[in-house]
């Protein structure tokens, strides 16, 4: 009697493409379970307000130098975004917007293959890019000012 062979004792092939969508099964499940791992932190800032409580971690900027890096007020504005608060997230980061789209767009795009669609990705030109670094740079700097009229900038952390 002859053996079976390995590959019908390994059962399904993990990297096997799926026909429903056109992703490999490892992939696929990856992509699910950063689907879902993106679901659980939303739902911990949801639920756990930053200002309150919560394993949060802290800006190193704010630690080392004691001032706002572009990121500062991310959670806090997030966990206000999320409670439908829209000008006190836009209080607590004003390029809050900006930042949750650009994710979104970068969530989506990784996520394509599971609707049957290729895996994009970005690719932005130079200039956009030294435009993107020189508004943060400009944003940082303006937001640790000490000018009252550019107060609104700040994190308040």
């Amino acid at each position: 009697m002859s053996e079976p062979s390995p590959a019908l004792l390994a059962g399904p092939d993990p990297d096997a493409r799926d026909p429903a969508h056109g992703v490999r099964g490892a992939s696929r499940r990856a992509r699910l379970a950063g689907l879902a791992g993106l679901a659980a932190v939303t739902g911990y800032v949801y639920s756990l307000d930053p200002d309150k409580g919560g394993v949060y971690p802290r800006c190193p900027s704010r630690v080392l130098f004691g001032i706002d890096c572009p990121a500062c007020g991310g959670l806090r504005g997030t966990n206000a975004l999320l409670h439908g608060r829209i000008f006190e997230a836009l209080d607590h980061n004003l390029l809050l917007p900006a930042y949750l789209s650009f994710i979104g767009l970068l969530v989506g795009l990784w996520l394509l293959p599971l609707i049957g669609r290729p895996a994009r990705t970005l690719r932005p030109p130079g200039w956009l890019l030294v435009g993107v670094l020189a508004a943060l740079g400009a944003f940082t700097v303006l937001r640790n000012l000490p000018i009252p009229a550019l107060q609104f900038l700040a994190s308040d952390a």
